[in-house]
């Protein structure tokens, strides 16, 4: 009041229409005397719905290349006021929504020549999906669109964007069973059909009004090595000529000098979250970064050996060790240094074989008497 400084009248936070469910009016008489009047206050009410309506679209392509890769993508987008004729008009999307996908199916062992017998299928897909409100998050009287024209630079608008709009994108990767199928006529420890491949990564990155970054991140590989020697047993008593069907046991007789077969695999997985979580009562301060991550090293080796035709041996051997890490995030953009000293101390880990958590073995052998192949006692 210009003509008495001491009545004020003051709007504390930032009110919003939207958000008012009560509305009180009162008047506070301040000095020591009584006294009466008239408080007039003007009816508020709400007239009508904004009865503005939207739209909606969806579409899906597939692309076929020969026999090498197909190509699958999407688009789905639908705007505020749009519903279903069954809904009412609060219940319609306040919102304007996009979402885009593409996903490819292909198999590199085409593109290479035949004799090189390369199976490798990989699989690759991408979504971003992007949601803007009809109204602005900061400030809900107030049209996103018009908040943002009204904005003082691109700085400005900039800020109000990221903190209004929701984006989300999700990446995929995998290449599978990755060989060259070439052995030789007589296998050897070293033919690439042996040896096996597989990796595979799924990445998502969110934000919201809430969450100023999100991101997980999952990364899975594997290696595989088999081997089954084709060799000729040795035979100890073959030199006997004697036709003793007693003797004929021994003659027969032969013992298998390497493995049947060898596997051995490894697996490395690792998980890591990390997000910046907004501060609802002040934009400049910062809340502590969430961090969540796993970095795990599993190796099996299965051994089986028929030393005999009644003698078989079975090895398996398990370790699940998990790869050392600093604590904090690891974000080299955001924390160089500290991504830094991260890197090394996996690298140091890593070379020393992890930290065994979980270690078994097993070992069965199996012997069955040959009775049946000894005349003397086949009653047996």
């Amino acid at each position: 009041d210009p003509d008495n400084e001491r009545n004020t009248i003051a709007v504390v936070g930032n009110p919003s229409l939207s958000d008012v469910r009560v509305l009180l009016v009162g008047v506070r008489n301040n000095s020591a005397n009584t006294k009466d009047g008239t408080v007039w206050v003007n009816e508020l009410k709400v007239t009508d719905f904004n009865e503005e309506g939207g739209w909606a679209a969806k579409a899906n392509a597939t692309l076929n290349m020969s026999d090498f890769a197909t190509v699958n993508m999407g688009m789905h987008r639908e705007t505020a006021g749009f519903g279903g004729v069954d809904q009412s008009l609060n219940e319609r999307r306040l919102d304007d929504y996009e979402q885009y996908n593409v996903a490819v199916q292909a198999d590199l062992g085409k593109l290479v020549p035949q004799k090189a017998k390369l199976t490798a299928p990989i699989y690759y897909s991408i979504s971003k999906e992007k949601t803007s409100p009809k109204y602005n998050p900061l400030d809900q009287d107030v049209l996103l669109k018009d908040a943002l024209d009204m904005a003082a630079d691109k700085h400005a608008r900039d800020s109000i964007s990221d903190y209004a709009i929701q984006r989300t994108t999700i990446q995929n990767f995998s290449i599978s069973g990755l060989k060259f199928d070439v052995q030789s006529k007589t296998p050897m420890p070293w033919d690439p059909a042996n040896f096996m491949f597989n990796f595979s990564f799924s990445k998502q990155s969110k934000q919201d009004p809430t969450t100023e970054y999100e991101h997980t991140n999952d990364y899975r590989g594997s290696f595989q090595y088999t081997y089954s020697p084709y060799i000729k047993p040795f035979k100890p008593f073959s030199f006997m000529k004697s036709k003793n069907k007693n003797l004929k046991f021994l003659k027969d007789w032969e013992i298998q000098w390497l493995p049947n077969n060898i596997t051995f695999n490894t697996n490395m997985s690792r998980y890591y979250f990390e997000q910046q979580t907004r501060s609802e009562t002040d934009t400049n301060f910062r809340l502590p970064v969430s961090v969540s991550k796993n970095f795990l090293w599993d190796r099996q080796l299965s051994l089986t050996w028929n030393i005999l035709k009644s003698l078989s041996l079975t090895f398996n051997s398990n370790t699940a060790a998990r790869i050392e890490e600093p604590v904090g995030a690891v974000n080299k953009k955001l924390f160089p240094d500290e991504y830094r000293d991260w890197k090394e101390k996996v690298w140091d880990s890593i070379l020393s074989m992890g930290t065994p958590w979980n270690y078994n073995q097993t070992f069965t052998g199996a012997y069955k008497a040959p009775f049946s192949r000894i005349p003397v006692l086949d009653f047996l």
